[in-house]
């Protein structure tokens, strides 16, 4: 980089003048001498970019004029002003793209590589994916995964999970997806939070998801609901319900004690801040024959299973693919 000087507020200016003055040169003529475009050279009459060093030196020797400073003082300053233009564009690059040094810094930094790339033609423009031409259960199940754990934006879409609770289970949703899509999803460590991420990049997906009754952004925001073709089909509602339940659902042991004894039991709790999935959890629950509870008028929203015999019946008449909700059934 060329080295430059910074003058005080006010002082670049009031030097251009001078020259301008004692020399009586136009514009174009002094940015000749400069060796840059005249429009560089009305920038820096505005004080809009900072003077070269190079310019500076040529415009005192020719004309006989001094800078207003120490030329040793005007490099210090450039110097300083320049540490922290490079700091501040640092913290707003962290900002934007995340650590260069971590996985998911990496992924930002890859998937703006890869937007420059289709911008100048060396990728193609979109992603392209084997998409489902029909409905299915498979698709449903995943359906109910991503409105538990998933998060779709308008060029990605993605399913976080527990890396340790939710080990099992990360394998049978990238195996689900790759079913559907025709390839796996790529995946990030959250090891801050014991999370992985899996992903899909493409619009072309995005527009894929949107029309089988999915959005993108926030699902409380927007309190999403489940699609259509899902309720209306009772195997595809058995199937998005056991999604739900997988991610954002969980098998719990309630211990209590009566006059001295000791009881427990175990129930099935399904929580989500969308009213209008938990209708539908409660809902298809019901229609199966079982007796839930719902709570829906406070923050922490759910539809429990109470009874015991229940939590069994619906782990043999639903199913999970997730051991973490069949860990706690047995004897």
């Amino acid at each position: 980089m060329e080295k430059r000087i910074k003058f005080l507020p006010g002082q670049q200016r009031q030097f251009i003048e001078k020259i301008t003055v004692k020399s009586n040169y136009s514009t174009k003529q002094l940015a000749q001498i400069a060796t840059i475009h005249p429009r560089s050279f009305r920038d820096w009459r505005r004080e809009k970019l900072t003077m070269t060093l190079k310019a500076a030196d040529a415009f005192c020797s020719k004309f006989n004029e001094n800078l207003p400073e120490e030329k040793d003082l005007l490099i210090e300053r450039w110097e300083k002003h320049k540490k922290e233009m490079n700091r501040k564009g640092g913290i707003a690059r962290f900002k934007k793209h995340g650590s260069p040094g971590t996985e998911e810094g990496r992924r930002k930094g890859g998937i703006k590589a890869i937007a420059n790339l289709r911008k100048h033609g060396v990728v193609p423009s979109y992603k392209t994916y084997d998409l489902p031409k029909d409905y299915d259960a498979y698709l449903a199940e995943l359906v109910g995964i991503l409105l538990g754990d998933g998060g779709i934006t308008s060029s990605q879409v993605t399913i976080t999970l527990n890396s340790e609770a939710d080990k099992d289970y990360i394998g049978f949703v990238s195996s689900l997806a790759f079913s559907l899509f025709k390839e796996r999803p790529k995946s990030f460590n959250k090891k801050d939070c014991r999370a992985v991420t899996l992903y899909y990049n493409g619009s072309l997906l995005i527009r894929y998801l949107c029309s089988i009754g999915l959005r993108v952004g926030n699902k409380v925001k927007q309190q999403v609901g489940v699609p259509d073709w899902i309720t209306s089909s009772p195997s595809f509602k058995i199937a998005c319900l056991r999604g739900l339940m997988d991610t954002d659902g969980g098998v719990f042991i309630h211990r209590y004690s009566v006059n001295g004894k000791n009881y427990m039991y175990k129930k099935i709790s399904f929580s989500n801040r969308s009213v209008p999935l938990l209708h539908f959890v409660f809902n298809t629950l019901t229609e199966l024959g079982f007796t839930p509870k719902i709570i829906d008028k406070v923050e922490n929203k759910k539809v429990w299973l109470y009874n015991e015999t229940e939590v069994k019946r619906y782990l043999s008449q639903v199913g999970s693919n997730n051991q973490r909700l069949l860990r706690h059934i047995g004897g």
